[in-house]
């Protein structure tokens, strides 16, 4: 019950110190559900079943508030939300693609077989958790049983039920991993092994070849000088079509961004406002607050004292050597765009980390509240008391103390009860109790700091930092530019043909899939992502989108579009045509060194002779004379007997001839048994590999996502 209790009775001034995030699960950040042109709400389908966007929003909430949580923040960023969408999608249809195949054949997880796997805490997901841990950070089964046995009672408490939400969303994701753990036991376990194979297994791994070699390289031959029918592509793309086959539907665009940039009028008039706050504050004006708060500055103000790092570094490198009072700045910072004024107000010596230990005192009147806590200061002054008896006995079961440094409180801007705590702590005498009492009147804080460590000098300097940005005015020319310039591409040619004379560079994009959060990792342009696949057509100009942080223009073309399945002839052309030629090539070698031996074959002017150790069949053997794997050779050298010579080798970058001089065995004994077993965990780490992909792939997934998120 301790971590319930923990739960229940945080107060909200401790969130920063003891890292207790009171987060209501809200949906202020979730995305709006779209409605399509068709009416349509399903975000995709699975085995022809649809998935409705609401349902999808639902699970993607339900995972992004349990992430919220657990990061104790109230926001994620957009890469954050664009990786929850993505693991929602993804794990949502492994588990149904998987639970189609178990129900066929009736296999399930019991609730007997998840409260087995809950009691071991085995699985790998507690440890993404710990709030349901021990203190020896093991995974608790009491901690979760207390708070099932609890919830009628707690139901209507919002911290209870993130705690409680937070168990549900695990015990779901438990039971669909057990489910598709258990269908991938039941398929490895149907590999095995024999003998034969085994023996052949190890003497692969085990034995290596010396060999000496003949190579008559492709590069020899003049492309000119072969000719390949389209009988001839047709045959190469039907053999390496397989290699080439896509599981879902691209398009290939070409797209042309700018990002406005601040002209040299508009960091002229930055530096010219900065200017009239450095001369406000050289004139006297202390109000620092309202300067921060009217200048907009991107360096907080704090009434506290920081250490030198938590500075900008620009500012870092003067504090040592700054007067008291002394305003220095508008400076300009070339790195990062930004103007600088700050005056350094002075420095003390702090401690860098405090130890310390605290007491929640709250009730339904200040009357009471004082009455409360002065009855326990009473009881903790005297000599013996126990704090974590009292703390107890209070229902906030909590460590004896904790710590306070540094990184907690500098670079945030500090105020209210947050900085009444923490200068309370900071000044704090040690071994004494003391009260703060809270801006609420009905609450207050008992506190005893234990032990102060690491005094260093710390500073007080007023900051204020901007970063350039660009004018309405700049905004404005750099809009008509770019849209006279979208005006004049009426096709996806015309991109090309006038980007240069406008200043633009087109920078083309292949296969792009619907689920890309963007073009260009641009943000904000799903838009764009959307307009490709829902009302492009093949040779079409979007129209001009604003994206980025508002500070990027863009306008995208579609090339093609990529139907799933094979890669089209077209687009393997290159690849096609040079594997017929070397085939023909191929051809023409064979017939060349027909009936010479081994020695021979040097009197031919392109041949080559290279000699390789250490060749084994688990790997392609590398030959320095073609700079090429050649996987084949490594396959040949396993049939030869020292001193035999193979037959011609048609291999990647040309014909080979091999001689082997050595077979070289390992020490040690080959045990069946052992080769056995080896061959079938090979085989089961295969089966982990593709059975997933085979399954999606016949599942006839549809995935519309981009329409709505």
């Amino acid at each position: 019950m301790a971590t319930l209790q923990k739960l229940r009775n945080a107060g909200p001034l401790l969130l920063i110190f003891v890292g207790l995030a009171l987060l209501a699960f809200i949906a202020g950040d979730a995305l709006r559900i779209f409605q399509s042109p068709q009416g349509s709400q399903s975000v995709g389908s699975i085995n022809g079943e649809e998935i409705s966007a609401v349902d999808f929003q639902q699970m993607y909430e339900e995972q992004s508030n349990v992430y919220k949580y657990m990061r104790n923040s109230s926001t994620l960023s957009e890469a954050e939300l664009n990786n929850i969408k993505d693991r929602v999608w993804n794990s949502y249809l492994q588990y149904q693609v998987v639970k189609a195949e178990a129900d066929k054949i009736g296999l399930t997880v019991t609730a007997a077989e998840l409260r087995d796997i809950v009691k071991k805490g085995e699985d790998p997901i507690f440890r993404q958790f710990p709030i349901f841990n021990n203190e020896q950070g093991k995974f608790d089964y009491d901690v979760v049983s207390n708070m099932l046995a609890t919830y009628e009672e707690n139901k209507n408490n919002p911290t209870y039920m993130q705690f409680y939400e937070c168990w549900k969303f695990m015990e779901k994701n438990i039971m669909q991993n057990a489910l598709i753990q258990k269908y991938y036991a039941l398929l490895s376990n149907s590999f095995i092994s024999n003998p034969v194979a085994a023996k052949y297994a190890y003497e692969s791994s085990t034995n290596t070849y010396d060999v000496e070699l003949k190579v008559y390289p492709y590069s020899a031959i003049a492309d000119s000088t072969v000719k390949v029918s389209d009988a001839d592509l047709n045959k190469t793309y039907d053999a390496i079509k397989e290699s080439y086959r896509e599981m879902y539907e691209s398009r290939d665009i070409k797209y042309v961004s700018y990002k406005v940039t601040p002209s040299a009028a508009d960091r002229a008039d930055l530096k010219n406002e900065l200017s009239a706050y450095a001369d406000s504050l050289r004139a006297g004006d202390e109000d620092y607050a309202t300067i921060a708060r009217l200048s907009n500055s991107e360096v907080p103000y704090s009434t506290l004292a920081w250490s030198k790092e938590a500075y900008p570094e620009e500012v870092q490198l003067q504090l040592e050597k700054a007067k008291e009072n002394e305003v220095v700045g508008p400076f300009y910072n070339q790195s990062d765009d930004s103007y600088t004024v700050y005056k350094y107000i002075g420095k003390e010596t702090v401690a860098d980390s405090i130890l310390y230990r605290t007491l929640f005192v709250t009730s339904e009147n200040a009357e009471r509240t004082a009455a409360l806590t002065d009855s326990l200061l009473n009881v903790l002054n005297k000599k013996g008391a126990d704090f974590k008896q009292i703390a107890t006995d209070m229902g906030q079961a909590q460590s004896d103390s904790m710590w306070l440094t540094s990184p907690m409180y500098e670079g945030f801007p500090m105020v209210g009860d947050n900085l009444a705590y923490a200068k309370a702590l900071l000044n704090g005498k040690k071994g004494t109790y003391e009260v703060l009492a809270l801006e609420s009147g009905n609450s207050n804080i008992i506190y005893q700091v234990i032990d102060k460590k690491n005094p260093e000098t710390k500073y007080h300097a007023f900051v204020i930092k901007r970063t350039s940005e660009f004018s309405k005015e700049t905004y404005s020319d750099a809009y008509n530019k770019f849209s006279q310039f979208v005006a004049s591409c009426n096709t996806a040619d015309d991109l090309d043909k006038n980007a240069e004379e406008y200043g633009y560079r087109v920078s083309p994009t292949q296969e792009i899939y619907n689920w890309a959060y963007g073009v260009g990792n641009i943000s904000g342009t799903r838009d764009a992502i959307r307009w490709t696949f829902r009302d492009a057509e093949e040779g079409n100009v979007s129209p001009l989108y604003e994206c980025g942080n508002s500070d990027n223009l863009l306008v995208v073309a579609l090339n093609k579009i990529n139907e799933k399945g094979y890669t089209s002839k077209e687009k393997l052309a290159g690849i096609t045509r040079t594997k017929s030629i070397n085939a023909k090539k191929a051809q023409k070698i064979m017939a060349e060194i027909k009936g010479k031996n081994f020695d021979e074959l040097s009197s031919i002017a392109a041949v080559k002779t290279d000699s390789v150790k250490r060749i084994s069949f688990a790997a392609p053997a590398y030959i320095n004379k073609t700079s090429t794997n050649e996987s084949a050779i490594s396959a040949a050298v396993t049939k030869l007997q020292p001193g035999e010579v193979s037959a011609p080798i048609e291999g990647v970058a040309g014909v080979y001839v091999i001689k082997l001089i050595a077979k070289n065995a390992k020490d040690g004994e080959f045990n069946a048994a052992n080769e056995e077993a080896s061959l079938k965990t090979t085989g089961k780490n295969f089966a982990n590999q593709f059975f997933m992909r085979d399954l999606v792939e016949k599942a006839n997934i549809e995935d519309n996502r981009y329409l709505y998120f």
